[in-house]
């Protein structure tokens, strides 16, 4: 790059990225193509060494083995992943992070893109960030399709003072998602909906950051329908105020923000607080058809927040019949029941749900649904196979139970049950209901399909089930390099590699 060999740059942006690691952190070293001139190939493909084993960061010995990178050989993406891979240790549910450095595309043959997402189909949980350090096109789509298949982040440094900011930005982000604190985990969020960080249901978290009035960070959880957000901020005990890029802590107004858009980036709710511990939520039930990518913002317009404000993001199960969904709202979206009782929910964005039974000719049903809240009112509709209504019962009163008893059908064959919130008397309110079917006389009906009470269960992280743990992260990084964090041991790996047909 003008007069500075890249490897110099590299080795550069190392040390400045290795001298903000915080001590205490647990630490490797990896080189690649750094023994093995390019021919013999073969050798040259398999050319990648540990230097220094996981250890408590020893930042005289890390920065003193630089010296013995000098590039030599073939670049093996694919293989040094590989291996990379296998330098965290044995299975492990923690998310491990690799950040990929290279100035050039795989030249061994390999296939990165098959082999990350081999990692993960072992169950590795890898994310793999890359830098591409002044690369061409074809360069740059490997490397963007890597970090792609993994969820990770792509970077494009074209120069030694990007590639310096890109590796610092990364290895810390990795660093600070993965360590936890009196606050929760801590973690930094990204500037706009397209680089939301991803977080987990049921892990409290806080900014690693003061955050200035009118700024955000973006976060992103998936949430499907059947399923409630619930999103929380508490404000911490007291208030900073930034200047500059210092800041000051006191005053008694510590304002807080919380703020959540759907997948079509669309505000659905937000809230602050300003009173220290106060706390304030969202809540979102998702109907049918309505689930997604969900935005999490945190940050505020009153004031600058301080970053031991807490917030978390639980997924609560509301799904209908136990079938870990939502029911439709007309025939073609129902869920099939059998007889017995089963319990289903209704809310503001999910106004109707949809049945199905089968029936048979010469058996009498009955429907009951009853609200669990007090001052919900429900309709219930019986609807046979060609859609004419044989029965609607509106409640008399909030509370109350509503029937339709003696349904026959000339049939074999399926009826559909409709539950409906009335829509005069707060639709809106939420109550999960209990739905009862009664079947009387008749012939046996043929099988039915399996019960939704056996279907697919609620996902991780809702409501009554043990929530996923954030779980501490490990991280790598490799680079012709390859940097490491975990939780409150944070590895880091460096590879250091060449590009074909490069000079340096």
């Amino acid at each position: 790059m003008g007069a500075q060999p890249k490897i110099d740059a590299a080795k550069s942006a190392i040390r400045e990225t290795v001298s903000g690691i915080e001590e205490g952190s647990v630490v490797a070293l990896r080189y690649y193509g750094h023994r093995v001139p390019q021919e013999p190939k073969p050798e040259s493909c398999r050319d990648t060494e540990l230097v220094i084993p996981f250890q408590p960061l020893d930042r005289t010995r890390m920065l003193a083995a630089l010296g013995r990178a000098v590039p030599k050989g073939q670049t093996p993406i694919s293989y040094s992943l590989e291996q990379a891979a296998g330098d965290f240790g044995g299975a492990s549910d923690e998310e491990r992070g690799i950040i990929l450095v290279s100035d050039g595309i795989e030249t061994c043959g390999g296939d990165p893109i098959a082999t990350v997402r081999g990692l993960l189909a072992k169950g590795i949980k890898v994310k793999v960030h890359t830098i591409g350090f002044d690369v061409d096109a074809a360069a740059r789509a490997q490397l963007e399709a890597i970090s792609e298949a993994t969820g990770g982040e792509y970077h494009d440094a074209r120069n030694a003072a990007a590639l310096a900011d890109s590796l610092r930005q990364l290895t810390q982000r990795a660093l600070l998602v993965s360590r936890d604190s009196a606050y929760g985990q801590e973690i930094r969020g990204g500037n706009t909906y397209d680089d939301a960080v991803p977080i987990k249901a049921g892990t409290t978290y806080h900014l690693d950051h003061h955050q200035r009035k009118d700024n955000y960070d973006y976060f992103a959880i998936d949430a499907r329908d059947g399923q409630k957000i619930v999103a929380t901020i508490q404000a911490y005990d007291v208030a900073v105020e930034i200047s500059g890029d210092k800041f000051k802590e006191g005053g008694a107004f510590p304002y807080t923000g919380i703020a959540l858009h759907a997948p079509n980036k669309q505000r659905v709710g937000n809230r602050w607080v300003a009173s220290a511990g106060e706390k304030a939520g969202i809540e979102l039930p998702i109907g049918s058809g309505r689930g997604g990518r969900f935005y999490v913002l945190i940050g505020n317009e009153h004031d600058d927040q301080h970053r031991y404000a807490r917030f978390d993001v639980q997924l609560v199960d509301i799904s209908d019949a136990k079938s870990g969904r939502d029911a439709g709202e007309d025939d073609a979206g129902a869920l099939e029941i059998a007889p017995g009782e089963t319990s289903g929910y209704l809310n503001a964005n999910d106004k109707i749900d949809f049945y199905s039974f089968k029936v048979v000719s010469g058996a009498t049903y009955a429907v009951r649904a009853k609200p669990a809240a007090v001052e919900k009112e429900l309709v219930l509709t019986v609807v046979d196979r060609d859609g004419v209504e044989k029965k609607e019962v509106k409640s008399p009163n909030g509370g109350a139970a509503v029937r339709i008893e003696a349904l026959e059908f000339p049939y074999e064959g399926k009826a559909f049950v409709k539950v409906a919130s009335h829509p005069f008397v707060k639709d809106e309110l939420e109550s999960r209901y209990t739905l009862e079917l009664t079947r009387t006389g008749g012939p046996s009906p043929a099988s039915a399909a399996t019960s939704p009470a056996q279907g697919p269960p609620a996902a991780a992280g809702t409501a009554g089930q043990a929530a996923e743990t954030g779980g501490s992260g490990r991280s790598v990084l490799l680079m012709g390099v390859a940097v490491v964090a975990v939780a409150l041991l944070v590895g880091l790996a460096f590879v250091l590699g060449r590009k074909a047909s490069s000079t340096r």
